[in-house]
């Protein structure tokens, strides 16, 4: 049991770490928008920006590849990002907060309970909702970040790749087991009172 402890300890202090550090970072990454932060002499690089508008692409029109953002970006489309990209920081820093609440449950050394259940289950549905606001977002990104370009610049771009496969399925999965964990938990006391 100690060693689940020192565990669960760790891995609090690590997730309230990043629960702190995320916000700040946001928050200077749209200060130095749309250039990436790069941390730790370059090994960390953060981008604000998302990926499709990070890169270059070739527009029918000219057929040449340029930056999807062609102008500077003012202070208010700088803000509106930061609002934007508020909405799925959210969701990540309730993921965390979840994350540290389990984490503090196992540390102190309950291990099976019907918080923890509810803690599984309020992190899937929050990876669920993630996945499903993430188009939205991009979207909204899109308008943000081109609605200054030159007319024929302007896009919105939607992207789905199997990462957001893969959260969309862990999620239906962790909603699946934290189920079946409180039925385990709601059979366990009826053994306990019958006995």
């Amino acid at each position: 049991m100690n060693k689940i402890q020192r565990v669960s300890l760790f891995f609090r202090i690590v997730f309230q770490i990043i629960f702190a550090v995320m916000p700040v970072l946001l928050v200077i990454g749209w200060v130095y928008a749309p250039e990436p932060m790069r941390l730790l002499m370059g090994f960390i690089k953060v981008n604000v920006i998302p990926e499709p508008y990070a890169t270059t692409h070739v527009f029918a029109k000219t057929g040449v590849p340029e930056s999807a953002i062609l102008h500077t970006l003012s202070q208010t489309e700088k803000w509106l990002g930061l609002a934007v990209s508020m909405v799925p920081m959210m969701i990540e820093l309730f993921v965390l907060y979840s994350l540290i609440q389990l984490f503090r449950l196992y540390e102190s050394g309950s291990i099976f309970s019907l918080r923890h259940v509810r803690y599984l289950r309020s992190i899937a549905y929050a990876l669920l909702a993630g996945q499903i606001l993430e188009p939205f977002y991009q979207f909204a990104m899109g308008i943000v970040l081109t609605l200054q370009n030159p007319p024929g610049h302007r896009f919105a771009a939607i992207t789905l790749d199997q990462t957001n496969i893969g959260i969309l399925l862990v999620s239906l999965l962790m909603i699946l087991v934290s189920w079946i964990m409180a039925e385990g938990y709601h059979l366990r006391e009826e053994q306990q009172l019958t006995v």
